[in-house]
Formats: structure tokens, sequence, C-alpha cells
């Protein structure tokens, strides 16, 4: 559990008087004290929510039948990108792996002679991604097209939720569920006539969420005289969920 949570679970804890977990574990009927009755409960909370991240992943992708050469004209192309990205100030921009393998083919397709050996010929083929990361889309997307320009393709377009919405959203959702079980664990105690409840072994299930991309054809060529469009994106949302579950011991 990180931070933030235990701080809220701390809270909590104190504004609800929720009693901590003791050093036993109530696992049989045994360890429960005479009168009370040990429920486990739990609860969930989901809510949709506006991403507000664009993230675009590019690659310039070449081969050459020389290795330097084609190590040249990537580190070449990702130089000039970087730099284009480095203007646009609402843009966080980042390399992704470099990659240089040999490919031996043979150009000549047919059937070979008895006794003759096929011709090979040593290719080398070589890529490199970028990741552009922005809260400013228009800016991203601008950006982007200035790169399909110097011979960059689009590998991935998508939409997600920043890391800071989705902490403050699960931080919500963490008090909201909290507040569920505990109204859970008193219903139930009114419904065995009793009074007395303690939430014990509190756990909780930060769960997740399903970012809706959109995906672009990888290594997409263009014409080199055919005008480049920028790409368009538009934000949907995505679904974050919490659950909480505990052990109540009802008197």
């Amino acid at each position: 559990m990180n931070r933030p949570f235990a701080l809220i679970l701390l809270t909590l804890a104190n504004l609800f008087h929720l009693t901590p977990a003791k050093s036993q574990d109530f696992n049989t009927l045994l360890d429960i004290p005479e009168g009370a009755t040990l429920v486990s409960l739990s609860a969930t909370e989901r809510v949709e929510v506006d991403q507000d991240l664009l993230v675009a992943n590019l690659s310039i992708e070449t081969k050459n039948t020389d290795a330097k050469a084609l190590q040249n004209e990537i580190n070449t192309i990702m130089t000039k990108a970087l730099n284009a990205a480095n203007t646009v100030k609402t843009v966080k921009a980042s390399t992704q792996s470099y990659h240089v393998y040999p490919h031996d083919y043979n150009p000549d397709p047919r059937p070979l002679k008895t006794g003759e050996k096929p011709e090979i010929i040593r290719e080398w083929r070589g890529s490199q991604g970028l990741m552009l990361k922005s809260k400013a889309p228009d800016d991203l997307l601008k950006l982007t097209g200035v790169l399909q320009e110097m011979g960059m393709n689009v590998t991935n377009l998508s939409y997600m939720v920043s890391p800071e919405l989705l902490e403050e959203t699960q931080n919500n959702l963490l008090e909201a569920a909290i507040t569920k079980l505990k109204a859970k664990a008193q219903r139930t105690a009114s419904a065995l006539d009793k009074t007395k409840v303690s939430l014990l072994n509190i756990n909780v299930d930060i769960g997740g969420y399903a970012p809706q991309p959109m995906m672009m054809a990888r290594g997409m060529a263009m014409d080199a005289k055919m005008e480049m469009a920028a790409p368009v994106a538009a934000a949907g949302q995505s679904e974050i969920t919490l659950s909480v579950n505990a052990q109540a011991m009802i008197k």
C-alpha cells in the first residue's frame, strides 16, 4: 500500500473509531469472543473519469546494407525529433528502445540449380522509438505532425488518465468505499439486534482502469510528395474502481 492510502486509512480509522486488527486472526468460531458475531463485508466504488493525458508513440524504422550508415540515419532523425520536441514546453518527450540487427536474404527468387549456392546479402535493419506525453493535446498533435514530416511513423496514439488524476480519484473512492463498508456493518448489526461494531483487518484493492487506445498502423509508409496532415484524437473516459473488504466484529 502506498503512503497516501496509508495516511487516509489512519485518518479514517480515527474518524470512524475503527478498531485496528489485533495480533490474533479470528479464523474459527472458537476465536470469536462470547456473544459476538464475525462477518466478512466488502464494498466497491467506481467512477467514470475524463481522460486528460494524450500519449503518442512514434518510431523511425530503416534499413541499409551499411550498418554505420543505418545508425547515422537513425541518430540524425532522432536528434532532429528531440530538438523539435524540446521546443514544445507542454510536451514531455522520452526516447524508447534502440534496436539494430542483421537480416540475411537471397535477392534471387528463382530455384537453385544442382550444386549452385545462393547469393546471400546481409542487410541491416534498425529502429528507435520516441514517446510523447501531454495534457495539451493540440500541442502534442501538432508536434506529431511535424515529426511525421521528418520521417517518423506513429505506432500508437491514445488517451489515458494521468497519474495525478488517478491518485486523486482513488483517494476519493477510498473514502467513499470505507464509508459504505461502515454503513453495511451498522446495518448488519441492526439486523442481528446488536449495537457494537468494530471493523478489523481492512484490505484495500485499488483495482485499475482501462484506457481506450486509438491504434494506428505500425510502420505506415507515406509518399514523400504527399502532404502530411497532423493526426487527430478525441478523449474518452476510463472507469476507475476501488474495493475494500474487512471483518466486522458485531456484539
